[in-house]
């Protein structure tokens, strides 16, 4: 597993970990931290995609 598929699925674990605690143990609504903290985090996921795929490219070239 790659640096970028590794951070993505480090992420998602985090925030499932965080919306589980803060729902069920905190007792805490989904607010709108919550819904920012998703919104980040998918946008990371996006520019990790997006950097593996310049490498990809970057390395195809170098070939």
């Amino acid at each position: 597993m790659n640096k970028y598929h590794r951070s993505s699925l480090l992420l998602i674990i985090i925030v499932s970990i965080t919306i589980i605690l803060s729902t069920y143990w905190l007792d805490l609504e989904i607010g709108y931290g919550i819904i920012l903290l998703l919104i980040a985090v998918g946008y990371t996921i996006y520019l990790n995609f997006k950097a593996l795929r310049y490498e990809q490219k970057k390395d195809k070239q170098l070939q």
